[in-house]
């Protein structure tokens, strides 16, 4: 493999000024025409009077604008924080600004007044001077907002580098950069794990192709058009492709994948439809914690690899360290660069799992004080069974030695998922069942894909 170099939008620009950037719908930019608006966006957020450092927050939709404001924010030096509309709706929603004390807020005219005190602008207002100003000393960085799939969103802060803006460092396994394709981005979403592997591709010399609205066949029909190499999906539009045997006719170089379990019966029959190159990963809003490959997973089929270097895993049962294959609670400390002041930092990721004896990781699914470590169990395994799709397994309100266990499967699933299911649940310590099959996409979500467990 080749040794890994840093590049950035402003590279390729250099190098190819009118390469394709980013496409959505019937609208393009190229990358000089991008990084152009970024130049001008950056001294316009100086010129507003917001600090070094500080937030710019938007909701903005993710096309040209949005990526040139994301640019602009990462080389002048400002916190990035893109939230949905619905973010902004309530006062909840608010209060996720307030967090993160945003100094100016990006919108493109039809969020109204969204409710803090801070100025609101719309990108014509940026659109002023193009800057020649040398970056600052520290480059930006990224402010998230976790999916709420337990309660609510909260923002999180990733870590500001100490050095200027670089771009990122082209590595040849995510299939990114200017001797490939363009990513299709099917998630249209603020959320790490989607907007991530876009925004790397975009700073690497790939354009973005964004889905406007999701469908298996607009999306074969984008990769096919753009000859795209490289895609995210979110496992439920993994599952929705593999339950309608849809595939593009162009093959992808990587389908990346990741933020929630992906079923090892969905997972080897996306392997059969794509082909060995689908590529997982595991995190938090702080960063990526693991990676793994197909041949990997095929190899360790349920694993979302080892850990990457510079990260550390520890997996706590109780007040104690656990034993290889032993569950508890997967705890993390992130890379020197993902840490906030740079000094050693325990994540505690809330996700029960385990450490296999060659370290690789194994996730069985949420652990807190309203999901309990049987429930997590009994995910695990009923995930495991053919057909199943998705899982969620909850307390009964009312009765509480019964569990309640909600099933997604797909449309081959058969009434033996009962009999399957219970025998499981059983095994695990549990006589009481309380059972829903539901057809595959019935579960709400979020708009990362993730299963939203507050809806029931």
């Amino acid at each position: 493999m080749a040794r890994p170099y840093a590049w950035s939008p402003w590279h390729t620009a250099d190098a190819d000024h009118a390469r394709v950037a980013v496409v959505r719908g019937d609208r393009s930019q190229t990358f000089g025409e991008l990084v152009d608006l970024a130049d001008r966006y950056g001294p316009a957020i100086s010129d507003l009077g917001v600090p070094d450092g500080a937030v710019v927050s938007t909701s903005l939709p993710v096309g040209p604008e949005f990526f040139a404001l994301a640019l602009a924010t990462l080389r002048y030096g400002f916190g990035f924080f893109p939230v949905e509309p619905w973010h902004i709706s309530n006062d909840g929603g608010r209060g996720l600004l307030g967090q993160v004390d945003t100094r100016l807020h990006v919108a493109d005219g039809t969020d109204g007044d969204i409710g803090i005190a801070v100025p609101q602008v719309g990108t014509s207002e940026l659109n002023g001077r193009r800057g020649d100003d040398p970056p600052p000393r520290s480059g930006g960085y990224l402010v998230l907002a976790t999916s709420g799939t337990t309660g609510a969103p909260t923002a999180v802060r990733r870590a500001r580098p100490w050095y200027p803006y670089r771009g990122v460092a082209v590595l040849d396994r995510y299939a990114a950069g200017m001797r490939h394709g363009p990513h299709v981005m099917t998630n249209l979403t603020a959320h790490l794990g989607t907007l991530g592997p876009a925004l790397y591709a975009l700073q690497a010399g790939s354009a973005v192709v964004a889905q406007d609205s999701w469908s298996v066949n607009g999306f074969a029909g984008l990769v096919d058009r753009y000859a795209a190499d490289s895609t995210f999906l979110s496992p439920d539009r993994l599952v929705e492709l593999v339950d309608r045997r849809v595939a593009p006719a162009r093959s992808l170089k990587v389908v990346l994948h990741g933020g929630a379990s992906c079923p090892p019966d969905i997972k080897r029959s996306a392997i059969d439809l794509f082909g060995p190159v689908l590529h997982e990963f595991y995190g938090t809003s702080a960063g990526i914690v693991s990676e793994i490959s197909t041949s990997d997973w095929l190899r360790r089929p349920g694993s979302v690899g080892r850990p990457l270097p510079g990260v550390k895993v520890q997996i706590t049962a109780g007040d104690q360290q656990a034993r290889a294959g032993e569950p508890g609670e997967v705890q993390v400390w992130p890379r020197r660069v993902d840490r906030l002041d740079r000094t050693p930092g325990l994540v505690r990721t809330g996700d029960l799992g385990y450490l296999s004896e060659d370290g690789y990781l194994f996730i069985l699914g949420r652990l807190d004080d309203r999901y309990r470590e049987l429930n997590a169990r009994v995910e695990a395994a009923v995930r495991e069974l053919p057909t199943v799709t998705d899982v969620v397994a909850t307390a009964h309100r009312h009765r509480t030695d019964t569990l309640v266990v909600r099933i997604e499967c797909t449309a081959s699933g058969t009434s033996a998922l009962r009999q399957e299911v219970q025998a499981v649940v059983e095994a695990l310590g549990s006589h009481h069942v309380e059972l829903e099959i539901r057809p595959s996409g019935t579960f709400v979500r979020t708009a990362s894909g993730k299963l939203r467990r507050t809806d029931g």
